[in-house]
């Protein structure tokens, strides 16, 4: 048996976390998680861990299906596959203790997780030109024109955003009072590209307590508004990082809980923005 194998999920979860908190590395995993925002955070630590500087996932029978092989000796990547057990409706014995659904003909249910090896994109070949041709293509915006982002960010946005002098010195907020979000006129446009997606996530996805958890709440919305620029190309400094690094000392547990939340909501901020993208592309077409 690999040797990989015989550590716990778990136990290699917390071996992750503490190496990207202890060795600082907690900005470099934020950009390097933003290749794989369809996987969960989990397994996201998991690649992290094992291969830093991988791009592009898959198992061997996926790659050979996109027309691309592994080489000789890759580098194994261990990830949790979900494992779940598939009933039929009419089996009542195992139904009973589940709410069934009128339209429903069978019922998945997760029992459980096992280990799965992937190979990065680096570690195969191409054996079939058409089928690996245009095989990973995302939708996104021109990383030199924030001005498109900032457009998109506008029209998602769930309440009014007015560019306004801000005299307390912050580049912008958010007041749920109000309906509003205000951006500070003094910043340049990538700043306020940046500023708007953090203030968008405080509106959209940001449920703490602010009086009480200032500081996750503000660790978890630069965390998503990171991912997020840096997802569609914006190259910026607006994030900051020492909240991690003071509040999650100690506690991983913690950590890991919250960076399901981040993962969880990066993703449905950057589903939301291309949706919107393709309305725009369709209404030109």
């Amino acid at each position: 048996m690999e040797e990989k194998r015989k550590i716990s999920a778990y136990e290699k979860l917390i071996e992750g976390i503490n190496e990207i908190i202890n060795t600082g590395k907690y900005e470099q995993f934020l950009k390097f998680i933003k290749k794989f925002h369809k996987y969960s955070f989990n397994n996201r630590i998991l690649i992290f861990s094992q291969k830093p500087d991988a791009t592009r996932i898959a198992g061997y029978c996926t790659w050979k299906e996109l027309g691309r092989g592994v080489k000789s000796n890759p580098t194994k990547i261990f990830i949790l596959r979900p494992i779940k057990y598939q009933m039929k409706k009419s089996n009542k014995e195992k139904l009973e203790s589940i709410e069934e659904r009128d339209n429903e003909e069978e019922i998945k249910l997760l029992t459980g997780f096992k280990w799965t090896i992937v190979y990065d994109i680096s570690d195969t070949y191409v054996i079939d030109e058409k089928k690996a041709t245009n095989t990973f293509e995302d939708t996104k915006l021109n990383s030199n024109n924030s001005q498109e982002l900032y457009n998109i960010l506008y029209q998602i946005s769930p309440v009014d955003v007015f560019i306004e002098n801000i005299y307390n010195g912050s580049d912008g907020y958010y007041s749920k009072s109000s309906k509003k979000i205000v951006i500070s006129s003094s910043l340049s446009l990538d700043d306020r590209t940046a500023t708007l997606i953090h203030e968008i996530t405080h509106a959209l996805y940001d449920d703490f307590d602010y009086s009480k958890e200032r500081n996750l709440s503000e660790m978890f919305v630069e965390s998503v508004a990171y991912i997020t620029a840096d997802y569609f190309g914006l190259d910026t400094s607006k994030c900051s990082f020492p909240y991690i690094t003071s509040w999650s000392e100690g506690d991983t547990k913690k950590l890991i809980k919250l960076g399901n939340k981040i993962e969880e909501t990066s993703n449905k901020l950057i589903d939301k923005i291309e949706e919107q993208i393709l309305k725009d592309k369709e209404k030109v077409a």
